[in-house]
């Protein structure tokens, strides 16, 4: 037997299936600024102390050591802190970002309510 559905459900549900907080790529922008300059502060403190290695011993081989690890950390192809620059820069990059789509995001919404509302009229 074949029932008939409910009237209700014969009515498309319009609501939207994602639903964005306009704060939220703002606040998102903002954490990564935040996390960005924390970084930004590090890096300045791990490039001059990675520079200034003093040989362990003060022999040639404690030297030679050190020499190895300030290009190792500091100058070096695969240096530590050339990878942590790279990482601050995808952090501003993400910063941007974030704050670009928020603007969009807040430029379609006004957009949209306008329309809807010269609509209504």
């Amino acid at each position: 037997m074949i029932r008939p559905s409910a009237p209700e459900a014969d009515v498309p549900d319009i609501s939207p299936d994602l639903r964005v907080d306009p704060a939220a790529p703002a606040g998102a922008a903002e954490a990564l600024d935040r996390a960005a300059s924390r970084l930004a502060v590090a890096l300045r403190t791990l490039d001059a102390d990675a520079r200034r290695v003093e040989p362990w011993l003060g022999d040639p081989a404690s030297a030679e050591a050190a020499a190895r690890y300030a290009v190792h950390a500091a100058d070096g192809p695969d240096a530590a802190i050339g990878r942590l620059r790279t990482v601050h820069a995808e952090l501003l990059r993400a910063r941007d970002a974030a704050a670009a789509t928020g603007r969009a995001y807040t430029r379609t919404e006004e957009s949209t309510t306008d329309a809807l509302n010269g609509g209504a009229r």
